[in-house]
């Protein structure tokens, strides 16, 4: 596809805050978290692809800048589609993925999400060997949170589906959402707190709307010092710079979707209602965050 690619992953989230990643190439695990922090978390989030032409110079994600040696030159990434997940591309030099790149793993990326959501549809797999995977995953879990054997952590799901009249498979089920993770995914962290995915669904369902810190902080359940902490530490960027993201590429979504020659919307009028009311501001920013200028994607 691209010769100067020297890492690719691709990213399917398969429980709250959890996220299944499978990789090919060499990658710093610092620059892999960074990646997964920054554009990856930005293109799953908003469903439109990500670009780093210069990674090096990009202020959209100072973590990634700040791993210096061993970070990519370059990156794309891909959302897989409505079921979630990402392809990521990594390359050793600038600018890498032209048009035409570009273009071709867009295709491969839409192949990948159409294989996945055929594998989630009803009868599109294995319940059975799906339940004993979640009751696997979350006994490897158990035993290596309570630190202690696989059967052991088997006896504590069966203690706990005794205590609250549930099934073993719902009580695994919850053992992955509280744990964040599978068995598989040993480079997974811990899940976001649900404070912060509150927040995000608060800006996410208001974001064209005026919208108050103070606000989001009562949504989220915590104080405004505590909701900043919570952005910078989960997502390494503030309330308000996330909320400018996200109204920034539902622009771009109701841009590339607009046909000027037939409904008579403007950039303009695009840009005012995701609350960008200076133009050549908002010009600036989208040619920065998507390599051409609002009214080219309005004409594409």
């Amino acid at each position: 596809m691209c010769a100067a690619v020297r890492w690719a992953e691709i990213a399917v989230p398969v429980r709250h805050g959890a996220t299944v990643t499978s990789s090919a190439g060499e990658l710093p695990v610092t620059a892999t978290d960074a990646v997964g922090r920054g554009p990856r978390a930005t293109a799953a989030r908003s469903g439109v692809p990500v670009v780093v032409d210069d990674a090096a110079s990009d202020a959209r994600w100072p973590a990634l800048r700040r791993e210096g040696v061993g970070s990519p030159a370059s990156l794309l990434v891909l959302p897989l589609g409505p079921g979630g997940g990402t392809l990521t591309l990594a390359a050793d030099i600038p600018a890498a993925f032209d048009a035409e790149v570009r273009a071709v793993a867009g295709e491969v990326a839409r192949l990948a999400g159409r294989r996945l959501a055929a594998h989630e549809q009803p009868g599109g797999g294995d319940p059975g060997g799906r339940a004993r995977d979640t009751v696997v995953a979350a006994r490897a879990l158990l035993a290596r949170h309570e630190q202690v054997t696989p059967d052991a952590a088997f006896e504590l799901l069966l203690e706990r589906a005794h205590r609250y009249a549930e099934t073993v498979l719902a009580c695994a089920e919850q053992v992955l959402d509280e744990l964040g993770g599978t068995a598989s995914d040993e480079q997974a962290g811990p899940p976001e707190p649900a404070t912060l995915r509150r927040a995000i669904a608060y800006l996410e369902e208001h974001a064209a709307r005026d919208v108050d810190v103070a606000d989001v902080a009562a949504a989220a359940g915590l104080g405004v010092r505590g909701l900043q902490m919570a952005f910078r530490r989960w997502r390494d960027t503030t309330p308000l710079a996330y909320l400018r993201e996200l109204r920034l590429a539902r622009a771009h979504q109701e841009l590339r979707a607009a046909d000027a020659r037939t409904s008579g919307e403007t950039v303009a009028d695009i840009a005012a209602r995701w609350h960008f009311t200076h133009p050549g501001r908002f010009s600036v920013t989208y040619r920065e965050r998507y390599g051409c200028s609002p009214s080219e994607t309005l004409r594409a």
